[in-house]
């Protein structure tokens, strides 16, 4: 925003890359990808997919769209590694067989929706909710709750827009189904391992290039 704001990248230039720009401010990749997404979202800059980043011009008068200032999708997302990777390790040492049905529905019901994004991206949070509620532990089905509430914000969204296609759906099937099978074995390394790597998936997949 600051180098907007001070003119040294006129309307219509197109901004250096991605890595170039962290590497001078000395930031991590992520954090200029979020930086990117919210100056799309309010709408200072157009990402070019197969091209990058340009300087938009605002209609005279305008004012750009607000963005909550908390915590971003990627930091959000580290969390949520940290805390659901310890969550699946203990619902495979501590889940009844009533809880591994709850789980194979949820997980079904991905598979169902897999060309409704809205129902498939409800179903996915289900899946996680049933994996936290193995644990017998209510604040840590709260914690997930809490946690998923405050990705769905719009540089999520925008990110998904770019980034969210059939073919990451059926990867993250793919993630979904080796927790189930670990937590159903009853092997907590395994199920730890499971989640931590589809979340790093994810991760991965929203900073890939815009190429």
């Amino acid at each position: 925003m600051g180098l907007l704001a001070s003119g040294e990248f006129a309307v219509g230039a197109r901004l250096p890359s991605e890595r170039a720009l962290a590497d001078r401010f000395n930031v991590s990749r992520t954090a200029v990808r979020e930086a990117v997404i919210a100056l799309e979202v309010q709408e200072l800059v157009e990402v070019r997919m197969g091209s990058g980043i340009y300087v938009r011009d605002l209609p005279g008068g305008t004012s750009p769209a607000y963005v909550h200032p908390g915590p971003g999708p990627f930091e959000l997302l580290q969390a949520r590694r940290l805390l659901e990777g310890e969550i699946a390790a203990q619902a495979a040492g501590l889940r009844q067989d009533r809880d591994v049905d709850r789980i194979h529905a949820a997980l079904a019901d991905m598979r169902l929706n897999f060309h409704d994004k809205p129902a498939n991206a409800a179903s996915d949070l289900q899946f996680h909710l049933r994996i936290a509620e193995a644990t017998g532990n209510g604040v840590l089905v709260q914690m997930v709750t809490a946690l998923w509430s405050q990705l769905r914000g719009p540089i999520w969204e925008r990110l998904e827009e770019h980034f969210h296609t059939p073919v990451m759906r059926e990867a993250s099937l793919s993630d979904h189904q080796l927790v189930f099978s670990a937590i159903a074995a009853r092997d907590s390394e395994a199920a730890r391992t499971a989640m931590q790597q589809h979340i790093d998936r994810v991760v991965s997949e929203f900073v890939k290039g815009w190429s």
